[in-house]
C-alpha cells in the first residue's frame, strides 16, 4: 500500500493540509488521536468512514522523507516586484532561473 493512494492535498479542504481521501480528516488528527494514546479500534469506531489502512497512510505519510529545497526539480521562482531584487541572486543556486516581477514583460 502506498500513501499516495490514500492521502489528498486539497487547498479547498482543510486549508491544504493533507487529508484522507475522501473525508476532511487530516494526517494530523489522526497521527494526534494514536499519539494521545487512542488505539486503532478507537479510531475506526469513532470515524467509521476510516479504515485501517487509511490509518497506516498516515503513520506512512508522516515517516516518509521530505524533499529538501535544492532537489525539487525544475522550480522556478517569480519573486513580486515589491521584494527585493537581490533575492534572486540569494536563490539561483537552488531555483536556477527565477526572476524578479519588475523583471517580467507585462501580459496582455
Amino acid at each position: 500500500m502506498e500513501w499516495r493512494d490514500r492521502i489528498a492535498v486539497k487547498s479547498a479542504v482543510r486549508t491544504g493540509k493533507p487529508c484522507i481521501k475522501g473525508t476532511r480528516i487530516t494526517v494530523y488528527d489522526v497521527l494526534e488521536y494514536l499519539a494521545g494514546g487512542m488505539t486503532e479500534d478507537a479510531i475506526l469506531s469513532d470515524f467509521p468512514d476510516l479504515t485501517r489502512d487509511d490509518i497506516r497512510a498516515a503513520l506512512a505519510f508522516a515517516a516518509a522523507p521530505r524533499t529538501p529545497l535544492g532537489q525539487l526539480g525544475d522550480v522556478m521562482l517569480l519573486l513580486d516586484e515589491n521584494v527585493s531584487h537581490r533575492l534572486v541572486s540569494l536563490l539561483a543556486h537552488e531555483f536556477p532561473g527565477s526572476v524578479h516581477g519588475r523583471r517580467q514583460p507585462c501580459s496582455s
